[in-house]
């Protein structure tokens, strides 16, 4: 007896893929359907209650790498609220990447990674019981870079992961009200290094194409599809 086998073709599966994962992110909303996003870069920022408000009354945060979070008796600049953390494998883990982790989504970007794509690798105190869920470079990766540069059909591009982290908010929730915070490249396309909440200065990889990444961002804010908060 012969058995057929029906193969989804890859749209249907990509169609699939998408809801699966924007239903899976809801789960970890304060509100459905999800109105406002916070997606929060690294780039240092002054204190700011206004700022610190929208973050932490977000339905959906996200936080990406070496994140950090306000403590008790800081002044409010980072809020505290954290649903969604993406992360690449080289990751500099801070005190509060792993704080309350099950109660978090984690999203781990595979763009440019050449090791087996099967957490933990990296970082290396990733938990024994946290699964992570691989952003996939066909759904989101490989349109995010061939949006940095169509010219060469996205080739040469490693998008850093405050950009891949806002490119899934911003696709998977267009309806929502989306809030930027903690870029720098959004006002300083030019920068070769960059300075960080938490760690030292480090050069920007010549892979990341930040001046575009800027534009793109820039983009969602001059159409209305993003905010951002300095």
């Amino acid at each position: 007896m012969s058995v057929t086998t029906q193969v989804k073709p890859t749209e249907e599966l990509d169609r699939e893929l998408f809801a699966a994962m924007k239903s899976y992110l809801e789960c970890y909303s304060s509100h459905l359907p999800v109105r406002r996003i916070t997606v929060v870069g690294n780039a240092p920022l002054a204190p700011s209650l206004e700022r610190r408000d929208i973050i932490d009354g977000s339905d959906l945060v996200f936080r990406c790498n070496s994140m950090v979070l306000d403590e008790p008796g800081d002044e409010p600049t980072l809020g505290t609220k954290t649903d969604v953390v993406v992360a690449a494998r080289a990751t500099r883990v801070t005190p509060w990447f792993f704080k309350d982790y099950p109660r978090r989504a984690y999203l781990v970007i595979d763009a440019g990674n050449l090791r087996k794509p099967v957490p933990p690798l990296l970082p290396e105190p990733w938990p024994e019981d946290l699964g992570a869920w691989p952003i996939s470079n066909r759904v989101f990766g490989i349109p995010l870079k061939v949006l940095i540069r169509p010219e060469a059909e996205g080739r040469g591009a490693v998008p850093t992961t405050g950009t891949e982290a806002a490119y899934v908010a911003h696709e998977l929730f267009p309806e929502a009200e989306l809030f930027l915070t903690g870029y720098s490249f959004v006002n300083d396309r030019e920068q070769t290094s960059w300075n960080h909440h938490w760690g030292d200065t480090s050069s920007v990889h010549r892979a990341h194409k930040i001046d575009r990444e800027g534009d793109l961002l820039q983009s969602w804010i001059d159409e209305g599809s993003a905010h951002f908060l300095p």
